[in-house]
């Protein structure tokens, strides 16, 4: 696994996020919106998807449903305050130290 989406339209933690991943050796495409990272799975070939649940318009629960839909075994990680209701959701705050462990637990 090497390519990932990233959506969200916080530029802190885009700049976390994304460099934590790319560190880590990860190609990332970032996004601000979840209709974004849908097109994107349509039309590329990515591993992961990790949406922001902050982002206005699409929600991040309605841009999972849909990626999971087109992309069935494509894993969606969802941060934010909608990522605890998620079985692959991120809590808000934030942990990165579980961010690192669950992308890492993924990517096996």
């Amino acid at each position: 696994m090497k390519n990932i989406i990233l959506c969200s339209s916080n530029p802190l933690l885009i700049k976390n996020v994304y460099g934590f991943l790319r560190d880590e050796g990860y190609t990332v495409d970032t996004v601000e919106h979840p209709a974004l990272a849908v097109k994107k799975v349509l039309w590329g070939a990515y591993d992961l998807v990790i949406v922001d649940a902050e982002p206005f318009g699409m929600s991040a629960g309605e841009a999972a449903q849909v990626i999971r839909s087109v992309a069935p075994g494509m894993p969606v990680v969802i941060m934010g305050g909608e990522g605890g209701k998620d079985p692959a959701g991120m809590g808000a705050p934030l942990d990165l130290e579980e961010f690192k462990r669950t992308i890492h637990n993924i990517a096996v």
